[in-house]
């Protein structure tokens, strides 16, 4: 799917993943934006792995734990919500 980030178009795609990791992101700056998020996430967890790689495509800057920390906040307000 084509999703928009400030501007700039990126692919999100659901696939297989290296078990150590359930999304990536491509550094902004690379042609090929590509957010991966891996298939088999379902639920919250797939909702934070989301929020969490459009963190990174927004702001490449961010350290990781801040990364971390929002991503993990928002995916558990939206859930509460019903999303």
């Amino acid at each position: 799917m084509k999703i928009k980030i400030l501007g700039k178009y990126w692919d999100l795609i659901r696939c297989s993943l290296p078990s150590d990791r359930d999304g990536d992101c491509n550094h902004p700056t690379d042609l090929a934006k590509t957010i991966r998020v891996r298939s088999s996430l379902i639920g919250k967890r797939e909702l934070e792995v989301i929020l969490h790689e459009l963190l990174h495509a927004a702001d490449w800057h961010k350290d990781e734990a801040w990364v971390v920390t929002v991503a993990s906040d928002v995916a558990h307000v939206l859930w509460r919500l019903g999303y």
